[in-house]
């Protein structure tokens, strides 16, 4: 392992020492277990899986097989764009530099309503995390107050963060495995005790008939699978990053659909068994169906799913840190914030601790505020939705940028199939998740979200407004440090 290097550059427009992070720190297998540890299989499925029966009913299983081929097509975005320019930056150097060739100042200005879309709406979305830990541990140990919990979680969780990247990614990697194997073992001893109710998925029993089902649930089922970007922005601490990261998203993705077709399916077949009238019903309205389950079944095994449900939560935390991290650390190096934001520890092991402080802070404030007045249950629910549609408008973005970048900066590359049709399909896929947010007859407070969506747009727009004004040096800055020179 190589230790972090300070890498001198020569361009004209970034500054000579520019703060770098750890090179060649993390391996494939390293990254393919933060990507699989951020995206919480077990956390992801106790939270859709009602919701996706309500809309689809004994048809569940099959929106989380759809949604992960959707997913595919965002990944060959990031693949693609890793491939001829890793960046810690992410989607926001990806969306930088597809415009950038086009106009530079229309790069910067979306770039930076990305990045603060991204810099407000992942904090949001792991808050949500954290506070159905908190909740989770209350409804197994109600003595325990949710909030205190997930304060404690953070707290505990944030000089794991400090200590660097790969020794945070591999509890992170433990965590993970305890959730899989726990989530993997119930679901195949659901499928063996209830194997006369085997055909249920097949069946029309409950949910919504036609395709009206189908585009209710597939947004639920996308954002089960968001954090599968994460290795995207490790790319400067990963070693071969035009070649890791490719593997790491397909394969995480691969993995987790897997895993998410396997226990939805056991979820109704299990529930498709239980000796009450309305099966799906049931199993859409229960708050722990997995739970409910591992009761029935194999009522030792309740524990099990109690400790699965933590460490899914925690896991989920400190990899989404870990990611989420960089790429403000990344957008501050090249102006999108103050310069602070861009500081790192000193020696061989550089951490951006400014931006782990920003954004445990940011988490922290996600979780108390709201907590005051709402239930956890609530704060979880709607912090999800809230902070995962503007999250998928950047996926959006970055597929438009794709054929963009390609067409113009890598021409004899291009390809009509992965540069352009792929990324059409990902976009197509992505209009369901942001029509949802402005859905009529919508019951409150989900039918004022959508207002709370375009509020953070406003917002993100008014800061790239005065990065362009404030700090024109940005136009050539942006997309410009490349994760492995």
């Amino acid at each position: 392992m190589e230790a972090g290097a300070e890498n001198q550059t020569s361009s004209t427009f970034v500054p000579v020492e520019q703060p770098r992070l750890q090179r060649n720190a993390l391996t494939l297998f390293e990254t393919i277990s933060a990507t699989l540890a951020n995206l919480a299989p077990a956390e992801g499925i106790f939270l859709s899986i009602g919701l996706a029966v309500s809309f689809m009913g004994a048809r569940a299983p099959w929106v989380f097989l759809i949604a992960m081929i959707a997913v595919f097509t965002l990944a060959n975005t990031m693949s693609e764009f890793n491939r001829v320019h890793p960046s810690a930056g992410s989607f926001v150097s990806y969306i930088g530099n597809g415009l950038r060739p086009y106009s530079p100042r229309l790069a910067v200005f979306i770039s930076t309503t990305c990045f603060v879309l991204l810099t407000i709406s992942y904090p949001i979305t792991i808050a949500a995390v954290v506070v159905f830990l908190g909740s989770w541990v209350n409804s197994l140990w109600p003595a325990l107050n949710w909030m205190l919990v997930s304060i404690i979680a953070v707290a505990i969780s944030t000089p794991l963060l400090l200590r660097g990247v790969v020794i945070s990614t591999i509890w992170a990697f433990i965590l993970f495995i305890i959730e899989a194997i726990g989530l993997i073992l119930l679901s195949l001893v659901i499928l063996f005790i209830a194997g006369n109710h085997i055909s249920a998925p097949f069946t029309n029993l409950g949910g919504t008939p036609g395709f009206g089902g189908l585009a209710l649930a597939f947004p639920i089922a996308i954002s089960g699978f968001v954090g599968w970007e994460n290795s995207g922005a490790l790319a400067e601490e990963t070693k071969n990053p035009r070649r890791q990261i490719a593997i790491t998203v397909f394969t995480s993705i691969l993995i987790v659909g897997c895993i998410y077709l396997l226990s939805s399916y056991a979820a109704v077949v299990g529930f498709a068994g239980l000796p009450v009238k309305d099966t799906m019903g049931q199993l859409a309205s229960d708050p722990a169906p997995y739970l409910t389950l591992a009761q029935h079944y194999i009522p030792w095994f309740a524990v099990v799913v109690g400790i699965v449900g933590i460490t899914s939560s925690v896991g989920c935390y400190i990899a989404a840190a870990n990611s989420q991290t960089r790429i403000t650390f990344n957008s501050a190096r090249e102006g999108l914030l103050p310069t602070w934001f861009a500081r790192v520890t000193k020696g061989a092991h550089p951490i951006p601790y400014a931006a782990i402080l920003l954004y445990t802070t940011l988490t922290l404030i996600l979780i108390i505020l709201p907590g005051i007045w709402l239930t956890p249950v609530n704060v979880f629910s709607y912090e999800a939705t809230i902070g995962t549609v503007p999250v998928v408008l950047v996926y959006m973005l970055a597929n438009i940028a794709l054929p963009l970048y390609f067409w113009r900066e890598q021409r004899d590359q291009f390809n009509w199939f992965k540069h352009a049709l792929v990324p059409l399909i990902g976009i197509a896929a992505l209009i369901l998740p942001i029509y949802g947010f402005f859905a009529p007859n919508q019951a409150a407070p989900y039918n004022s979200f959508g207002w709370i969506f375009l509020a953070l747009i406003i917002i993100s727009i008014a800061w790239a407004a005065y990065i362009l004004v404030a700090r024109p040096e940005a136009t050539s800055k942006i997309g410009s440090i490349v994760a492995d020179e």
